[in-house]
């Protein structure tokens, strides 16, 4: 892997024997069981890479050499949530199909290639919780500059496997416009000697070791008629050897002849990539979104003794989302049932196009989209011109069929961290992996009069996690409102207990519909107060006991007549007893990534049999204190941005029982130890190293985090001495005036000296600097290549940023541009994607920049390294050239494409000014 620096520093590992936890992690003073520590003291290397872990994207070359032991990203891109069984719930309208079901095709990560494996600090993340519509989840992705082969992060299978839903990985050839190649395609269907297909048994091993459902396959390339044969023989070769439990999803796009051919329809040319006589091809079949009428699709499904509900009539929702022309109800039959099932692309618009990552934007589209406007799926007044919500239907489907059952209504994302209703971590993230089965009901509420109460997901507070459910509205004094908010299928025992856990003045009573009886049962509850407010609400299960609890829910009272907000933390279930948790052993860590000098991200992971376990719990020890670092249901787990506080940590995994429990006993800590700090590092730059007498110059230094001055000397300036990181001084001579800055810290000092850096010149001398790119003389007709004419090397020059070079096509771009002769160059200003508008996550990362004065002989003038700006500038010491090239060593924050809206090449249409 081309991430990785073979470096060696040490660590020691120590398996505890009981090691205590309390409960308020930001005052809890270590303690231990036993007052011996057994420390284990060894050796161990740690790998340096340069990137934190992130999820897999491959094309067919990299995923035939693809091997998970080989892989270090390997153990933190899999998944440990086993898929959940999940059953009906009762129709909230009359509208609802028990038969259809619904294929969601999700962008669910904001790229590509570059998605963290476990998630990060960004709060606006497409943290899915509406599973309760969907039957399987399609994890969509791919581009020809990034990967075709994209399997689900982790996160993403842990969250969709909790609620009982499966997750398929992406296979996407993409059209010849956006980068597809034939030989790609003719490379995955290519059979070894003896007869097998390497690819698709490459397929079922990365589904097997990450934990995933099965794959997508989206062929958009035009290849020939042997290559299409090849690949119904390639699925049908998948079909054969893949577990019961995962699928293989066709798109309706080539046809046997090769030729991309969408028909919108399942008919004779595409039917032999879902069945081929009596053999199962593939399972399901996504039917392009320009289908017209769906009935012949189910009379050919049936004709070929396949389910009409394998098919999925497309409803792209991408641009226009909640606006498309096509709505739900486009698929039902005139006996009001759908025809097919239902296949929704980019259901991510929620948060993209109609959110534009905006999080609260994202919650309201989400309710749009999968619910209705009225927020209540037993609404029935959209009519068939306005988008009826998923929620019409399609019914809902439950988790909840066993006990115990914990939810903290924990959407995977919030503002801070929460333990028992203390925060515990600052700071935005997201963090699917721990997602929580939210209510099915979004939201089914009855108000009695005078109450106007309305649920929503809050970031202000929460027990465990990161969010909560808000009551919020006008109650009245004594009236109820009762709130529906899971279906469930549980056979409760006399000994079983439920809590919920809630802040704000309300007394909560426990409602559960239970089969074959038409009225709630509603069980009241005895009050204990917890910490910072909270409340739990106890109550015994007896009443329901030995009969199927199909429903539960929640009646609120206040006791005064008052505006209220109401948070809702937890809701537990099951009989509070012991259960035997695996002891976590063997906790080591695996790669590093230094962030900066003082901060470092940390690989880790332990082995456990993982009996009875639901996460673990990551502690950093503190001033003696235990600090609440992350949770994961892995077990492998990156530690993010960790601050040195001195050579060494000492770090801790506390199992998580099913009943939200921490087993400190069964705990596992290691020492880590941090780089060793050195001396730090310095580069210097200048807002210009062209100027005329009197006018100001500012310096600056990008330094070390270390660091704890920075001193300057510019000899014959004013002033000549100066300290900061960034400085201003002035020159009443012309002349050439050497630069000296010297970084300081704690190990040390390190200068640098430029000499000859700044040119001063007399008002009267003639210089006139300009942005030589735009000059008459200048062209651009080298580089690696442009996506197209519009946008060539010249649109880079012409400074305009309404126009840009563009090239999707080369793992590292490269333009150069000829001055028409040899000019005066004193530096660079580069105009990024984000500066012509578009996303900053395309914004150019690293980049070098040669000038020669033959276009033969190169010299290396500038090597910027991590920026993420839209605009950048470099100044350089003054240099003669007439060819100047750019090479984009990482064109974007992530991927490969070039996106340069304007490169100015500042300097004098002139030579000669150069002193020696």
């Amino acid at each position: 892997m081309k991430r990785k620096t073979w470096k060696n520093v040490f660590c020691c590992s120590a398996a505890l024997v009981g090691f205590g936890v309390g409960t308020n992690l930001l005052a809890t003073t270590t303690a231990y069981a036993d007052p011996a520590e057994v420390r284990i003291n060894q050796e161990n290397e740690v790998l340096q890479f340069d990137q934190i872990p992130e999820s897999t994207a491959l094309f067919p070359e990299t995923l035939l050499s693809w091997n998970p032991k080989s892989d270090p990203d390997a153990p933190f891109n899999s998944s440990k949530v086993p898929l959940a069984t999940r059953v009906q719930g009762k129709k909230m309208n009359g509208d609802q199909s028990t038969k259809a079901k619904v294929l969601s095709i999700a962008i669910v990560n904001r790229h590509t290639k570059g998605t963290p494996s476990q998630g990060g600090t960004e709060k606006a993340v497409y943290n899915f919780t509406n599973w309760q519509y969907i039957d399987t989840l399609v994890a969509w992705a791919g581009s020809s500059g990034e990967g075709i082969i994209v399997p689900p992060s982790g996160d993403v299978t842990d969250s969709a496997h909790r609620n009982g839903v499966p997750v398929v990985g992406t296979v996407f050839f993409p059209p010849e416009a956006y980068g597809g190649k034939s030989e790609w395609v003719e490379q995955f269907v290519q059979k070894d000697r003896k007869g097998r297909f390497p690819m698709a048994d490459k397929l079922l091993e990365m589904s097997s070791v990450y934990g995933f459902d099965g794959w997508f396959i989206n062929q958009e390339t035009n290849v020939n008629e042997q290559t299409a044969t090849a690949m119904k023989e390639f699925m049908r070769y998948l079909q054969e050897r893949k577990p019961k439990n995962q699928q293989v999803i066709w798109y309706d796009s080539m046809v046997p002849s090769g030729a991309v051919d969408w028909q919108g329809a399942l008919n004779d040319n595409n039917q032999g990539y879902l069945q081929d006589g009596k053999k199962r091809v593939s399972d399901k079949l996504f039917i392009d979104f320009r289908w017209r009428e769906l009935a012949t699709s189910n009379a050919k499904a049936v004709q070929l003794n396949r389910d009409p509900y394998d098919l999925f009539a497309g409803i792209d929702v991408q641009a226009s989302g909640v606006n498309t022309r096509r709505k739900p109800s486009s698929i039902v039959g005139e006996d009001g049932t759908p025809l097919v099932s239902l296949g929704l692309y980019c259901p991510d618009w929620t948060l993209r196009d109609g959110g534009q990552y905006d999080v609260d934007k994202y919650w309201e589209n989400e309710k749009l989209l999968w619910i209705n406007p009225q927020g209540d799926p037993r609404a029935v007044e959209s009519s068939k011109n306005e988008w009826q919500g998923v929620s019409r239907y399609y019914v809902e489907k439950t988790p909840v069929t066993s006990l115990p059952f914990v939810t903290n209504f924990n959407v995977g994302n919030g503002d801070a961290f929460y333990k028992n209703g203390s925060k515990v971590k600052e700071g935005t993230f997201n963090n699917r992996s721990i997602q929580d089965v939210m209510p099915t009901y979004r939201w089914v509420i009855d108000n009695e009069e005078g109450n106007q109460l309305e649920a929503a997901i809050s970031y202000e507070d929460a027990f465990n996690g990161g969010s909560s459910i808000k009551l919020s509205g006008q109650m009245t004094a004594g009236k109820q409102t009762f709130i529906n908010l899971y279906a469930t299928q549980i056979k409760a025992n006399a000994s079983d207990t439920a809590s919920i856990v809630t802040k704000g003045p309300s007394e909560i009573s426990l409602g559960l519909e239970l089969k074959g009886k038409e009225q709630p049962l509603i069980i009241q509850g005895t009050q204990q107060t917890l910490e910072n407010g909270w409340v739990q609400t106890n109550y015994s299960l007896k009443p329901a006991a030995n009969k199927v609890i199909t429903a539960v829910g929640l009646t609120v009272k206040n006791p005064s007549t008052e505006s209220t907000s109401i948070y809702l933390g937890q809701l537990r279930m099951g009989k509070e007893k012991t259960v035997p948790v695996s002891p976590v052993k063997k906790l080591t860590f695996t790669g590093k990534t230094i962030v900066d000098d003082l901060t470092e991200s940390i690989r880790m992971r332990w082995e456990t049999k993982g009996k009875n376990t639901t996460s673990y719990r990551i502690y950093r020890e503190v001033d003696g204190q235990l600090q609440f670092e992350g949770e994961t249901a892995n077990t492998s787990y990156t530690l993010l941005n960790q601050e040195r506080r001195g050579d060494t940590a000492r770090y801790l995994v506390v199992p998580i029982d099913s009943y939200g429990r921490e087993e400190q006993r069964k705990s596992s800590a290691a020492v880590y130890t941090f780089e060793a700090m050195k001396k730090p590092e310095i580069t210097v730059n200048a807002s210009s190293t062209l100027v005329s007498v009197n006018e100001t110059i500012t310096l600056s230094a990008d330094v070390s985090k270390s660091t704890e001055k920075v001193k300057w000397e510019v000899i014959g300036a004013t002033p000549q001495t100066a300290e900061g990181e960034k400085v201003s001084f002035s020159f009443e001579k012309s002349g050439v005036y050497t630069v000296k800055a010297t970084a300081i810290n704690g190990s040390g000092e390190t200068e640098v000296i430029k000499e000859n850096y700044l040119h001063v010149y007399d008002q009267n001398a003639g210089i006139n600097i300009e942005n030589l790119a735009v000059l008459p003389t200048t062209t651009a007709t080298q580089g690696s290549g442009y996506t197209n004419e519009s946008e060539s090397y010249r649109f880079a020059l012409d400074g305009e940023l309404k126009t840009k070079w563009c090239d999707n096509g080369t793992e590292k771009p490269w333009m150069i541009a000829d001055l028409g002769a040899v000019k005066t160059i004193s530096g660079f200003e580069l105009f990024h994607a984000g500066a012509g508008g578009e996303s900053s996550d395309w914004n150019t990362r690293d980049y070098d920049i040669l000038v020669s004065r033959d276009g033969n002989d190169w010299i290396p003038v500038v090597q910027h390294r991590g920026n993420t700006e839209n605009q950048s500038k470099d100044a350089i010491s003054l240099v003669e050239a007439r060819y100047v090239k750019l090479s984009l060593e990482k064109a974007e924050q992530n991927g490969k494409t070039a996106r340069i809206y304007d490169w100015q090449i500042i300097g004098v249409d002139q030579t000669g000014i150069i002193k020696p």
